[in-house]
């Protein structure tokens, strides 16, 4: 990272004049701090038959991110340095300090305008002009645990990196006037694996034919259309690049008798696919108040597929399981499940205390074909709601989530892990919360509430109940 950075300020600096800089040179601070000082979790585990010598288990489980539940950040400061000269050539980068270290963030970016219309990005940055304007995250924090989607999941974001250490580079254009065109290619490793740890450069040592190098970048580019309508909305359609992948993750157990005998036993397979994709969405603004998001993602199917490597630990990981990805690299037809998302903010005429807010976000129609196991995944839909009302300089939010997991059937129409307790028979999850919020400046504020996620059963595992209260603090100067 410190290449990178080093490259960007050199390269600042050589095309803007000295003289000029510090008119356009701005440095602004985040300190921001999620907690969870109580958490309660309804143990109903607690009277089930255990094995003989076994501790007792409490009822209920109190504390401060308490279980499996408990989440949560300690304080973290930000740095945000922005420089640009006449709007033509410019940097950002943002610093975080936190407990466990300091790093970049977000940002490590160099732009340059050579025309108006005209723009290229390079390094580490994010580009939300077309990224989905419902953004559920932004209600919710960790004040409720049913699952929550941000804005990609109605209109994926430009963003250069998924991990620690990548980049990418874009290239833009808004002409003619009310047309954005944009292509990324993401993901890029600057780095060797022996830079990371110990342990990894010794692996790189003994195996340097472990990494790729971007051999795949290809495989990894961004490409978009929006057009705005004055007084309609916004339309986009782009395609996401990604090579395709399929993490395959096997479910077993085994139950013994008196005799130390095997009585019973399962095992089955699981699959999380990784797909090019077509996406497209419209951003209804034609009515003043009311913003409806509309979006929808189409994966493309893909047959033959390498799991290679993305780090070496995954390369020695895969050496453990070649036979299981041997049995479904070839001859199997993968199909991610299809998306659906809605997002919706509306704000009454004459009442501009109150905003109604909600998501609906949808999976289906995903499969893989090919095997004796042909199986169907399972459909999901999660829906949220979060009104708001303003009053006395405070905003009062209600929120509401439910999610529903459909079955996972194979051809025969017969339920994946049917008679194991880990089937998948779906299940669903309903979870409410109350939160408050002060804003002290334009981006100074403080929140907190109280939340409970309902009791329930998953794919044959229980959840518990679980009341939480959030605290959030973000100071900015």
């Amino acid at each position: 990272m410190k290449k990178i950075f080093t490259f960007l300020l050199i390269t600042f600096f050589l095309v803007t004049p000295i003289g000029t800089l510090y008119a356009e040179l701005s440095i602004g601070a985040v300190v921001d701090m999620e907690i969870i000082p109580f958490q309660y979790i309804l143990n109903e585990d607690a009277n089930e038959v255990r094995m003989p010598g076994a501790p007792d288990q409490e009822d209920a489980i109190m504390g401060a991110g308490a279980g499996r539940y408990g989440s949560g950040q300690g304080p973290r400061v930000r740095l945000d340095v922005r420089a640009s000269q006449d709007d033509v050539i410019g940097m950002r980068a943002r610093i975080q300090a936190r407990t466990d270290g300091i790093g970049i963030e977000d940002y490590l970016q160099a732009w340059w305008k050579p025309l108006p219309w005209l723009r290229f990005d390079a390094g580490r940055f994010l580009d939300d002009r077309l990224r989905g304007r419902i953004n559920d995250l932004d209600e919710r924090g960790n004040a409720n645990n049913v699952r929550m989607y941000d804005g990609d999941a109605i209109f994926t974001r430009f963003k250069t990196h998924r991990s620690f250490g990548q980049g990418g580079f874009m290239i833009s254009t808004t002409l003619p006037e009310n047309l954005f065109i944009g292509a990324m290619i993401y993901d890029l490793s600057p780095f060797s694996a022996s830079s990371s740890s110990t342990t990894a450069a010794a692996l790189f040592d003994a195996h340097p034919d472990y990494v790729s190098d971007n051999a795949n970048a290809f495989r990894r580019i961004q490409a978009a259309v929006g057009y705005t309508v004055e007084n309609i909305g916004l339309f986009r359609v782009q395609y996401v690049g990604a090579k395709p992948m399929v993490e395959i993750t096997r479910v077993s157990d085994e139950f013994f008798d008196d005799n130390e005998q095997i009585f019973y036993s399962y095992m089955f397979d699981t699959f999380a696919i990784t797909a090019p994709r077509i996406e497209a969405a419209f951003a209804f603004t034609g009515i003043s108040g009311l913003t409806i998001d509309i979006g929808g993602k189409f994966p493309l199917p893909f047959k033959d597929w390498d799991k290679g490597p993305d780090n070496i630990f995954e390369k020695e990981d895969e050496a453990l399981l070649d036979a299981i990805y041997k049995y479904y690299k070839k001859g199997v037809i993968w199909q991610a499940p299809y998306q659906a998302s809605l997002g919706l903010q509306f704000t009454p005429n004459g009442l501009d205390a109150l905003e109604i807010a909600g998501r609906v976000d949808a999976k289906f129609l995903g499969y893989m074909k090919g095997h004796a196991e042909e199986i169907y995944f399972a459909p999901e839909i999660n829906i949220h709601l979060w009104p708001s009302w303003d009053f006395s300089g405070c905003r009062f939010i209600l929120d509401v989530g439910f999610e529903y997991i459909g079955a996972t059937y194979n051809k025969n129409e017969e339920l994946v892990g049917k008679g194991s307790p880990a089937a998948l028979n779906g299940g669903y999850r309903l979870g409410a919360g109350f939160s408050v919020q002060k804003n002290f400046t334009k981006s100074s504020l403080v929140k907190g509430g109280v939340a409970c996620k309902f009791p329930g059963t998953v794919n044959g595992i229980k959840e518990k109940m679980v009341i939480t209260v959030p605290l959030y603090l973000e100071y900015t100067f």
